[in-house]
């Protein structure tokens, strides 16, 4: 039997909450790693305090549950555009590490050493992943 278009959102909003939540704990553990293991700034700010991890984290994952939503409202296959949707996003999200790494970056973010950069690209990858794993389980 077919899903209610309530219970559809109830499903989707469980699967938002279970993105969120996995994201924010891997890449807790993720920074947590990178900081006790990597020889990088402690004071590098994307990576300094769990603040930044969790709300970048939380961003990331309700956006991409947005961009499913927004899909499945267009698409009879909305899992297989959204992994293609989530595969470009997540290349372009790239862009402003990598940005971090040139003369720019380096004066405004302090720190940006390639470990901490390595760290917030590593950090986008399970992210994307996360949010991919979680909307898979909703439909």
């Amino acid at each position: 039997m077919a899903e209610t278009k309530t219970q559809q959102k109830g499903s989707l909003l469980k699967a938002g909450a279970l993105a969120v939540v996995v994201s924010v704990v891997a890449n807790h553990f993720l920074q947590a790693g990178a900081l006790a293991l990597l020889t990088m700034p402690h004071d590098f700010p994307p990576l300094h305090g769990p603040g930044p991890v969790v709300f970048f984290s939380v961003i990331g994952a309700l956006a991409g549950v947005g961009v499913l939503a927004g899909i499945a409202g267009v698409s009879s296959r909305p899992i297989p555009v959204f992994r293609v949707v989530a595969g470009v996003v997540l290349v372009v999200s790239l862009i402003p590490d990598l940005w971090l790494l040139t003369e720019s970056g380096a004066a405004n973010f302090p720190g940006g050493t390639p470990a901490g950069v390595g760290t917030l690209m590593l950090m986008h990858l399970v992210s994307a992943a996360t949010v991919v794993w979680a909307v898979e389980r909703w439909h």
